[in-house]
């Protein structure tokens, strides 16, 4: 059996490695595909080459459900997520098995001897579009890329270039991860409503950071952090204790 796996985080991707070995080391694993761009590429190339698809629902660049908007797969699927169980419901009931993160071997070993069944007993072909109409998921397309100007040129910048947005005055600039600034037509607020909130979190009123961006938490007084970031920020940063609450939560998720 030949297997593509989506997924954008290299430790989850490198467990369901691990795991599929375990579970039945006859089993390839052809590719591994961390956004929804590089998936629909890549399976544009080699749709017919797979036999089954692991599929992470939140990747780098957005849902991966955008995948099915841009092309049909009628390969199966066991879709992987950090999402609590309530939410995805429609899954179980439409015969589409998943796999809730962490992943355990009894876990793939359940989905597999289930994806076994349903092809031995002739299922027929899951129509993914109308199964996702009814997930309580937020599909809201968030931004993948902004076009940024310096000097005559412009660029896209993909999200993930993205360490943070930082308002000075009324102007917004984003920073990247090679030290880059260019300036953005947007403020704080438009910014929140346009960033997918699993990798963007506002930590105070001027300031818009990446998850990835992170280099260290330091607790403060009174309940507050010391954050530093990637690349460094001019100034320090002590997140008041209402924010600091919030961004534990959003990096506990």
């Amino acid at each position: 059996m030949k297997v593509l796996i989506i997924e954008d985080e290299t430790s989850a991707a490198n467990t369901l490695r691990r795991l599929l070995a375990a579970y039945d080391d006859s089993i390839e694993v052809v590719a591994v595909t961390k956004s929804v761009s590089r998936s629909v590429e890549w399976l544009g190339q080699h749709k017919e080459e797979i036999d089954l698809l692991f599929m992470d629902i939140q990747l780098s660049d957005g849902l991966s459900f955008r995948i099915f908007e841009q092309m049909d797969i009628n390969k199966p699927i066991i879709f992987t997520t950090a999402f609590d169980e309530y939410a995805i419901q429609a899954f179980r009931v439409n015969s589409i098995d998943y796999l809730l993160k962490p992943i355990g071997l009894k876990d793939l070993q359940r989905a597999m001897q289930k994806l076994a069944f349903l092809q031995q007993q002739s299922a027929p072909t899951v129509d993914y579009q109308s199964i996702f109409k009814q997930l309580q998921f937020k599909t809201t397309a968030y931004k993948s890329r902004f076009l940024v100007k310096s000097g005559k040129v412009l660029q896209g910048i993909e999200v993930a270039e993205i360490a943070y947005f930082v308002a000075e005055g009324n102007l917004v600039l984003l920073k990247t991860f090679q030290n880059n600034t260019f300036p953005v037509a947007y403020s704080l607020h438009k910014l929140e409503d346009q960033l997918d909130p699993h990798l963007f979190y506002r930590v105070s009123r001027n300031l818009i950071i990446q998850v990835k961006a992170i280099f260290k938490l330091t607790a403060f007084s009174k309940g507050r952090l010391k954050l530093e970031l990637i690349p460094p920020f001019p100034t320090s940063i002590i997140i008041s204790h209402q924010k600091a609450v919030g961004l534990k939560e959003w990096l506990d998720r």
